[in-house]
């Protein structure tokens, strides 16, 4: 059983020196510019990043600053959002490394730092592989994101790195339409989604792109599982697409109607 909060971003951190990792795909980026939004509301400041390479962002007000000139002095400008790069190849971002992720913590030691932790080639599920980079260990909320349009489509147009990944224990041909089935275990295998997050850090799962999925029962049933099966007790779902995000977050309550602290 499972309750929705009255805000859906009441589960982000506000302090300053908290790092909130989101990887995945399927609307990471329009996410993460939600979570910039409701945290500059509530008067946090805020620095977004990323660990892999990201088409240039046009956020209200995003100010592009050069990690090498962070690291020799440059001041981060006061109630503005800013985005760290280290500097800008064939068009795209280049991120920073997980540890000069982790050093942004000392340089801003107020600021929330946001970190788009992987790429997924725009396809809403992935399979991940040892090159891909670690999550900074700073990490005080990891946030796997699945696209829900996956569901009801073949694996081979919706999965990222379908057949390049060893042991596939998906097992996975590439007529196969995906299903809830494959995403719990996508989140499951020990190299998977879950797998990834460093030991002892609080998780919520992002189920995105809703307004492609027709299928509630499913999707419902699917959060049941992860609370359950997954112990995850915390699920953001809803849409990020358009001008306003459309989000809700659940979180597990025990047989008294009372939320879950284990989360």
């Amino acid at each position: 059983m499972f309750m929705f909060l009255e805000r859906w971003h009441d589960i982000l951190p506000c302090g300053g020196g908290h790092v909130v990792s989101v990887y995945g795909g399927g609307g990471k980026t329009s996410l993460l510019e939600a979570m910039c939004s409701v945290l500059l509301e509530q008067g946090a400041a805020v620095c977004v990043t990323t660990t892999t390479r990201t088409e240039p962002l046009d956020w209200p007000g995003l100010v592009i600053l050069e990690h090498k000139a962070l690291l020799t002095g440059a001041v981060a400008p006061a109630g503005a959002p800013i985005f760290v790069r280290d500097g800008e190849i064939d068009g795209k971002w280049r991120g920073l490394s997980p540890a000069a992720v982790d050093a942004l913590g000392g340089i801003l030691p107020g600021h929330v730092i946001l970190v788009e932790a992987d790429g997924s080639a725009g396809r809403p599920v992935k399979l991940h592989h040892g090159d891909d980079p670690d999550l900074p260990r700073r990490t005080s909320l990891a946030i796997p994101v699945i696209g829900l349009s996956a569901i009801g489509r073949p694996s081979s147009a919706v999965l990222h790195r379908q057949g390049r990944v060893a042991d596939d224990r998906l097992c996975l041909v590439a007529d196969e339409p995906w299903s809830w089935e494959q995403m719990i275990r996508l989140l499951a295998r020990p190299d998977g989604y879950l797998g990834r997050i460093p030991e002892g850090v609080p998780v919520a799962i992002a189920l995105l792109q809703m307004d492609e999925c027709d299928d509630a029962l499913g999707l419902f049933e699917c959060v049941g599982r992860i609370m359950e099966e997954l112990d995850v007790p915390v699920v953001v779902m809803g849409d990020t697409s358009g001008p306003a995000p459309r989000l809700r977050t659940a979180c597990l309550v025990d047989s008294t109607g009372e939320a879950d602290d284990d989360g």
